[in-house]
C-alpha cells in the first residue's frame, strides 16, 4: 500500500501580495526566528517550519519537549522562543536519523533564512533521502 503525506499551511503561509510579509501569524513552536522577532520574512519561514516538522517526525516528539531549565523544569514557551530566536536552542534529530534527512532538517532550521534551501530544493533533497530509504514517491 502507498501512503501519501500532505503538508499544508503551517500558519505562516498566506496569499502573498509581494515577496515580503510583515504580519506574524503561526504556531509558535514551529515559527521561524525572524517571524518570532517581528521582522520581515518570506517563504523561507515556511522552510524553517518544515525543518521543525522533520525533527518532529524523526523523534516522535513535540519540538523542544525535552528542554529543561537550570532547575530541571520545562521552561515557559516564551523562554523557549527567546532561546530559539537567539540561536541558542534548536530542534534535535535522533541518532537513528539518516544523515541526508538530518542535513536537510538542519539546513531548513538555519538561523539565517538565506542559508535555508528553497522549497523546491528541500523537496528535491527530501526525495533523494527517501529514495535512499526505499520510499517510492513524494509529491506536492
Amino acid at each position: 500500500s502507498q501512503l501519501d503525506a500532505k503538508l499544508t499551511d503551517f500558519g505562516v503561509s498566506r496569499e502573498r501580495s509581494d515577496d515580503i510579509m510583515t504580519s506574524a501569524v503561526g504556531t509558535s513552536l514551529w515559527m521561524a526566528p525572524e517571524v518570532m522577532m517581528g521582522g520581515r520574512y518570506d517563504d523561507k519561514a515556511d522552510v524553517y517550519s518544515f525543518g521543525v516538522l522533520l525533527s518532529e517526525i524523526d523523534t516522535h516528539l513535540m519540538p523542544y519537549s525535552k528542554v529543561k531549565n537550570a532547575t530541571g523544569r520545562k521552561p515557559t514557551e516564551a523562554a523557549i522562543l527567546q532561546m530559539v530566536a537567539l540561536g541558542s536552542l534548536q530542534v534535535e534529530f535522533s541518532p537513528e536519523c539518516s544523515s541526508e534527512m538530518r542535513e536537510l532538517g538542519l539546513a531548513c532550521i538555519s538561523l539565517d533564512p538565506y542559508e535555508r534551501p528553497s522549497a523546491a530544493d528541500a523537496l528535491y533533497r527530501l526525495q533523494l533521502a527517501l529514495k535512499d530509504l526505499e520510499v517510492q514517491e513524494v509529491t506536492l
